[in-house]
């Protein structure tokens, strides 16, 4: 029955007004439903928080970089590292290491001497200052950090490794070698220690002492391209030639595109088996991933002018030539203003030294520019109120020079700017010339060193040949000229003068 009744119940018909509203409705819930729906998505999608990797993480990888060798990305990783905890000395100190045998050293000294300020009490900062300081040729700066990284602490190694080295860059023979048995007495297993024990032998003519050395420390890492440089060098200077390319040859499997391996390589290719086309590679390998690197320049443009390629040879030649003069006035480290007398035109700073100046890296660490301010050695007159600054610009050889109260010099006598140490081709020091002050002791100069000691002569005679057989002899002239200041008796030079000599009559 009850079925029955369903089934004879009419239909109860909707009103429009309910049926609106009921749309209205739905239309509100599908809108608020797509509104959670899109910021769930984007929640899920864009905020998914994700893991922050630590320092020591960084640390870990920098570690393992430096243990393949591969010092560049260590010291990013290092860097990545300290960025993380920049107060932390631990993670920055690696760093300076890394640069310096990387070939930055003005920006590992720069680091060093920012961490002594900051951690005076610590030897590791000074140890690594100190190899960072001898590295760029700042050989009593050196002694000095390596000396008070000792003194905080006489049982670190590293303080002696650094030690040996330096004293070994100084002459000091003796003190090196003991310093350096110091520094593997103890700790057998520092690269340090091995490396710069074997630096000392090697500057002894020891190379297979030194070898010992350098082998002993890549048991400890084997990656380290620059100790493999060091035993190839050792090993042709033996005269083991295939000894020596097998580790030129393992320098560059550590590290893929070494501008000093491959240079290396080159190099004993072409004068040891004079095989130009082999040499010609490796030497073009070199000064691609290294522009700066003089030497290979040279070796280059030697391949070139061995071709009678004259074109190619002329601009290698001209590129070493300015990069190997680039590199001695980069290892200037003082500059003086003397009184010499007026007749005398010394080559050398010979007089009593008026004012004196620390030449450094500009504040960027520009490894291009050297500056100095100078001040007299003593408060007494009549130099008390004198001073000044040199600024020098080491690619081009450009410098200005501006002091000031400086009193007149006595009859006969001529203040006078040396850098020290860069020596002229001839052999002297380069020099200002006579320094002339203004009414109130000033002077305002600037010049220019010209070249400078450091090019091989055979890269000028030969570039002068390579004018001549160019028919540019107008251009041959000076670097001929150059090559006789080296030495007045080459006789290459002589004749190529002669050559020119012989065309323009």
């Amino acid at each position: 029955m009850y079925l029955g009744e369903l089934h004879r119940k009419r239909k109860v018909r909707s009103s429009p007004v309910r049926v609106v509203i009921l749309l209205l409705l739905i239309g509100v819930s599908l809108y608020v439903y797509a509104l959670v729906r899109e910021e769930t998505v984007e929640t899920t999608f864009l905020l998914t928080p994700t893991p922050t990797r630590s320092a020591l993480s960084y640390r870990t990888e920098a570690e393992e970089f430096y243990m393949r060798g591969e010092l560049g990305l260590a010291v990013v990783a290092y860097n990545q590292a300290a960025a993380l905890e920049p107060d932390s000395i631990d993670l920055r100190i690696p760093v300076i290491g890394l640069l310096t045998v990387d070939g930055k050293t003005a920006d590992a000294v720069r680091l060093g001497e920012e961490l002594v300020e900051i951690a005076p009490d610590d030897a590791r900062v000074w140890a690594a200052l100190g190899t960072a300081y001898d590295w760029n040729r700042d050989i009593p700066e050196a002694i000095e950090a390596c000396n008070r990284a000792i003194e905080l602490d006489s049982t670190y190694a590293e303080g002696y490794s650094c030690l040996a080295e330096a004293y070994a860059d100084a002459g000091r023979w003796a003190e090196a070698v003991e310093a350096g048995q110091m520094a593997l007495q103890l700790d057998d297993r520092s690269v340090d220690a091995h490396r710069n024990y074997g630096y000392v032998l090697e500057l002894q003519g020891n190379w297979s002492g030194a070898i010992e050395q350098y082998q002993k420390a890549l048991e400890i890492n084997p990656n380290l391209a620059y100790i493999h440089i060091a035993i190839g060098q050792n090993y042709r200077a033996l005269g083991r030639l295939e000894k020596a390319l097998e580790s030129f040859d393992k320098a560059a499997e550590v590290s893929p595109g070494n501008a000093q391996a491959n240079y290396e390589i080159g190099w004993t290719q072409l004068v040891y088996y004079g095989e130009y086309h082999i040499a010609e590679g490796y030497l073009e390998k070199a000064v691609e991933a290294d522009p700066s690197l003089g030497r290979a320049h040279g070796s280059l443009a030697i391949v070139y002018w061995g071709r009678r390629n004259y074109e190619d040879a002329i601009p290698s030649f001209e590129k070493a030539i300015a990069l190997e003069t680039a590199a001695t006035r980069r290892n200037a480290r003082e500059f003086l203003v003397t009184v010499e007398r007026a007749d005398a035109s010394p080559d050398f700073p010979s007089g009593e030294v008026v004012l004196s100046g620390r030449l450094r890296h500009g504040e960027t660490g520009a490894r291009d520019s050297l500056q100095a301010t100078l001040a007299p050695l003593s408060d007494g007159e009549p130099w008390s109120r004198a001073g000044g600054t040199i600024a020098l610009d080491t690619i081009t050889g450009k410098y200005t020079v501006e002091l000031q109260g400086l009193p007149s010099p006595q009859d006969g006598y001529v203040f006078v700017g040396w850098f020290n140490p860069m020596p002229t081709l001839s052999g002297g020091t380069v020099s200002t010339g006579p320094l002339q002050p203004g009414v109130n002791g000033d002077v305002r100069l600037a010049q220019e060193t010209g070249w400078v000691s450091g090019p091989p002569i055979e890269y000028f005679y030969t570039l002068g040949l390579a004018y001549f057989y160019l028919d540019e002899c107008d251009k041959a002239y000076p670097v001929f000229n150059a090559a006789l200041q080296i030495n007045p008796e080459e006789h290459n030079a002589q004749d190529g003068l002669s050559y020119c000599r012989a065309v323009s009559q």
